[in-house]
């Protein structure tokens, strides 16, 4: 069982976005808003055709769920979103995750 939600609502995604702290990475650019959440953490994960076809951006997407199932601590309260470069689907799995747990401390940092 997951640790972290799903941003569901294109609005939702939208705010994350607009309001969102910003930390880009080789793999994805990943934009997050600190704060208490219903469920502690919610994750968005788009990737564009620049990805791949639907086979490799679903597998990038799957790769850094797998990614985020690592982080075990601290386990962030707020919404973050991630969106996937040409590099997330080749780059080594160990990679994404030092990338993925490194984003979540950036964007939903404390005081942020």
């Amino acid at each position: 069982m997951r640790w972290f939600g799903s941003l569901r609502r294109q609005s939702e995604i939208a705010f994350v976005r607009r309001r969102g702290r910003r930390a880009a990475f080789a793999t994805f650019v990943s934009y997050g808003v600190a704060g208490p959440v219903a469920g502690g953490c919610r994750v968005g994960i788009t990737a564009s055709k620049d990805v791949g076809g639907a086979v490799e951006r679903n597998r990038a997407r799957r790769r850094l769920r797998g990614a985020l199932e690592r982080v075990r601590e601290p386990r962030p309260a707020g919404r973050v979103l991630f969106i996937l470069r040409e590099t997330a689907a080749i780059e080594p799995f160990e990679r994404l995750a030092a990338d993925a747990a490194t984003a979540l401390s950036r964007v939903l940092a404390p005081g942020a």
